[in-house]
């Protein structure tokens, strides 16, 4: 007999805000991905067979270890959106397996696989869970890339780093991984208790709000449309919800440039987060001019999980730090039309697009990096008190709030959205068993959010490897040549940077 899902809560704020973005189309997915080199012993042709069956009993166990990957959504298009428990997951629908030729150059697949599937919809919301893995293999290579896609109201990006992290240590387990139950019919059957769904944040902890600045922030949010004008909003690159697709680009630089660019961040008093605003600043000052943007708003994403007490009362298993739930904010920067103006004049007669920094646009790109890192600072010592998240509360219905926001001004120009680095237990100087999974790069990665900022840059690294740096934006906005030639500005100044 076919028991009906089993209703657990209504979503919460942040939840209900991210799904009604996916329901309106203005949103799709988001992705990490992390590559491997496999054990010698799971190398060959011959050994596929066990690496498959390897690989899928890993993510099982990441499953069972995290109750947003085993729930539905019920009634995903109403005002009260629920989640519901499932009985079993079928993995033939969340995991796909893709050979490459060995002429085939990896990084060039892991692109287009990794910019298809950050737009393919998840399909019947209230029985699958909104989450797939694409694995990828050369022929004969050493060499998996497991490529992990989701839907955000089940979880934030620091969750996709938590889900590989597990999957890491499950891979590494003495017994492999640890999941007891045949994968040959492809369905998992999932545990009949109560899953222990990640509460919201003001579930768990207070959200202080000032009046004033409570009074403020919903206003800004709601103000008539003919009164949205400000120096900073981006009205460069105009909301347009559809066509929808997502253009992403991405480079790596080696471990020698990026310790030489934490080193440079430390002596500025900054970070790369602060340090990628400041590029990003000089590069679309460059390639825009004074009528097309006269100030800029960027957006840095922050994770709330610091400030959430782990164990608390109410949830004593809840470990904010290993948990996979939606625990994140945003924080605003804006750069002034003097800055701007200083910036453009420094350029006049200088086109630095697609050449080196000279030495004092370099001063100004440390002084808007140490900025951003100012606020960022001030923004971990505040905390959680008059946070975005704690005015969640007062919206009735997301849909409708974010059709509102499709036909407002786009509110900033560009996005830094970092994951930090991944641990590696296996670093160059600790040379790892001939039967151990090694970690070598991974990829942090975002659909296009139309009516957010125009440019989302997406930093992540691995402990002891590479910097990898994406770049998403909507085909549509604005042309392709400049995307990717504000992600060919990062990396060329980067390098600069770091050499």
């Amino acid at each position: 007999m076919n028991l009906p899902p089993k209703t657990l809560r209504k979503l919460g704020g942040n939840e209900a805000y991210q799904l009604a973005m996916y329901i309106l189309d203005q949103y799709r997915g988001t992705s990490v991905s992390c590559r491997y080199t496999i054990p010698a012993h799971l190398a060959g042709l011959d050994a596929r067979a066990e690496l498959r069956r390897i690989v899928e009993a890993a993510i099982v166990d990441v499953v069972l270890k995290h109750a947003v990957l085993q729930l539905g959504i019920l009634k995903a298009e109403s005002s009260k959106p629920t989640w519901v428990q499932l009985r079993s997951l079928d993995m033939r629908k969340h995991v796909e397996w893709q050979f490459i030729d060995d002429s085939t150059e990896l990084d060039y697949v892991l692109r287009e696989v990794t910019e298809a599937q950050l737009d393919i919809q998840f399909p019947d919301l209230e029985a699958q869970p909104g989450w797939r893995v694409v694995i990828l293999q050369k022929a004969s290579s050493g060499t998996l890339e497991i490529l992990f896609t989701w839907n955000h109201p089940h979880c934030d990006g620091i969750s996709g780093k938590v889900f590989q992290t597990h999957l890491f240590k499950s891979l590494n387990s003495e017994r492999g991984a640890t999941t007891v139950q045949e994968l040959d019919t492809g369905v998992i059957q999932l545990p009949e208790s109560t899953p222990k769904l990640p509460p919201p944040i003001d579930h768990i902890m207070s959200l202080p709000l000032g009046l004033k600045w409570t009074a403020n922030t919903i206003w800004e949010e709601n103000k008539p449309k003919f009164l949205c004008k400000s120096p900073y909003q981006a009205d460069w690159a105009p909301i347009v919800t559809s066509p929808y697709k997502t253009q992403f680009r991405v480079f790596t630089l080696n471990n020698v440039i990026l310790a030489k660019l934490l080193k440079a961040c430390r002596v500025q008093h900054t970070t790369l987060t602060g340090l990628f605003h400041g590029l990003t600043l000089i590069s679309l000052a460059s390639r825009l001019d004074k009528q097309a943007a006269v100030g800029f708003r960027s957006v840095t994403t922050v994770d709330l999980r610091r400030f959430i007490p782990r164990n608390p009362p109410k949830y004593p298993w809840l470990e904010p730090e290993e948990t996979m739930g939606n625990y994140v904010t945003m924080l605003n920067h804006e750069f002034d039309p003097p800055l701007v103006s200083q910036v453009r004049s420094l350029l006049t007669s200088r086109d630095v697009a697609d050449q080196s920094l000279p030495a004092d646009i370099v001063g100004l790109v440390w002084s808007a990096a140490t900025k951003v890192r100012g606020e960022i600072k001030q923004k971990l010592e505040t905390g959680v008190k008059n946070d975005i998240v704690g005015t969640m509360k007062f919206v009735p219905d997301w849909r409708a709030q974010m059709k509102q926001a499709a036909k407002r001004p786009r509110p900033a120009s560009w996005m830094i959205t970092g994951l930090g680095a991944l641990d590696n237990e296996d670093l160059p100087d600790n040379p790892p068993r001939d039967d151990a999974w090694v970690l070598r790069r991974g990829q942090f990665a975002l659909s296009a959010e139309t009516t957010a900022a125009a440019i989302m840059i997406s930093p992540m690294s691995v402990a002891g490897g590479c910097l990898s740096v994406g770049g998403s934006w909507q085909d549509c906005i604005f042309d392709v040549t400049l995307g990717e030639g504000v992600m060919n500005d990062l990396e060329r100044w980067l390098r600069q940077l770091g050499a």
